[in-house]
């Protein structure tokens, strides 16, 4: 699209001049578009997550407590409730973009070991103020696994910016943390690998 300026004549006078006021809407545009650019830029260039062994002191120990009012039923959620199970401890917000394209991955994670009943996602709200639209979110895209109101959790777990997921073993040890969106691929062959499946 192009844009140009057209002097229109005043009546019975000289030119107008050209008015200053179109200059800063055409270049205010050209900076949006700019900064759209970037962005749509970095969206599409985001790496997919990875395991870190040593990015975390919390790997090798004991997963700090997750507890809360649930923001998908009725009642409170715990991390200790899934003992004996593999849990993924997710954290989320409704305006993260690369939390929402992991979604349909933790979905099939949580589908997958819900039939053999060895694992669960458990997703922590990571901004307070996003509650509630998290919890609408999870229920208007259908996303089934617990999910918790626990703002003591993101302190604990030393979560900065998301999606970031803890993988919790069944003993309730910290063994992966997984940075950007994952698969749930990558969260299956790290369970194999603890459990020495080749």
């Amino acid at each position: 699209m192009t844009f140009t300026d057209v002097d229109t004549p005043a009546p019975d006078g000289p030119p107008a001049s050209p008015r200053p006021r179109s200059r800063v809407v055409l270049y205010s545009s050209l900076a949006v578009a700019a900064v759209l650019a970037v962005l749509i830029a970095v969206l599409a260039s985001a790496k997919p997550a990875s395991t870190g062994n040593s990015a975390s002191p919390l790997l090798g120990r004991a997963a700090p407590p997750v507890s809360g009012p649930s923001l998908n039923s009725s009642g409170t959620v715990t991390l200790a409730a899934f003992r004996g199970k593999w849990v993924l401890v997710n954290f989320m917000a409704s305006w993260c973009v690369p939390c929402r394209q992991e979604a349909p991955q933790l979905q099939a994670f949580a589908d997958q070991h819900a039939r053999s009943g060895d694992g669960e996602v458990l997703t922590v709200a990571f901004d307070p103020a996003d509650v509630n639209s998290l919890s609408s979110y999870l229920r208007s895209a259908h996303l089934t696994w617990p999910s918790v109101d626990d703002t003591a959790a993101e302190v604990a777990y030393g979560v900065s910016q998301i999606p970031q997921s803890y993988l919790v073993d069944p003993s309730g040890t910290v063994v992966a943390k997984f940075f950007g969106p994952l698969t749930a691929a990558q969260v299956d062959k790290v369970i194999a690998k603890a459990d020495g499946v080749s």
